[in-house]
């Protein structure tokens, strides 16, 4: 009888310390966290969605990609459908003299659930888990509706996409 209570309080103590541990892991990183190598996190003019998606949420993401969208209805479209879902929001932008006005060619949302929407020019990625196609489906097709049709005429040789 003696063993088994010894058994017992050592068992009781070890899983009180492991979950002890797992907490004191889970504060040192963080509060303690700092970037250290920035050399893939800025690419080009702003910040790489899949490599900040990385060291935000510790994970690699799954993507999916639309093109060929209206940015500033995409933009306005996100702003108001995921509204209470955004944690963060970080934009590359510019200023455009003839307009005097600033404008933006990138930007990151950093949503719950361990999400991210990257827009650009004519072009949005969803960042997601591996659980979240469904969601990330969703929020495409909904972007859909803001496609640019490029009705110009091509100037010079291209290859003809419907057979004559």
């Amino acid at each position: 009888m003696a063993e088994q209570c010894l058994v017992k309080a050592t068992v009781e103590r070890s899983s009180r310390s492991s979950s002890a541990t797992k907490i004191e892991v889970m504060f040192r990183r963080l509060f303690k966290r700092k970037v250290r190598d920035t050399l893939g996190l800025f690419n080009g003019h702003f910040l790489e969605a899949k490599a900040f998606y990385a060291l935000e949420f510790d994970a690699v993401c799954c993507v999916s990609f639309i093109g060929d969208i209206d940015a500033s209805k995409s933009f306005a479209h996100i702003g108001d459908t995921l509204k209470g879902e955004i944690i963060s929001t970080f934009q590359h932008s510019y200023f455009d003299h003839n307009e005097q006005k600033m404008f933006f060619n990138n930007t990151i949302y950093v949503l719950t659930n361990q999400r991210m929407i990257e827009l650009g020019n004519n072009w949005c990625q969803v960042l997601h888990t591996q659980h979240q196609y469904n969601w990330a489906n969703d929020v495409i097709k909904s972007l859909s509706a803001f496609r640019i049709v490029n009705n110009e005429p091509v100037i010079g040789f291209a290859r003809q996409t419907t057979a004559n």
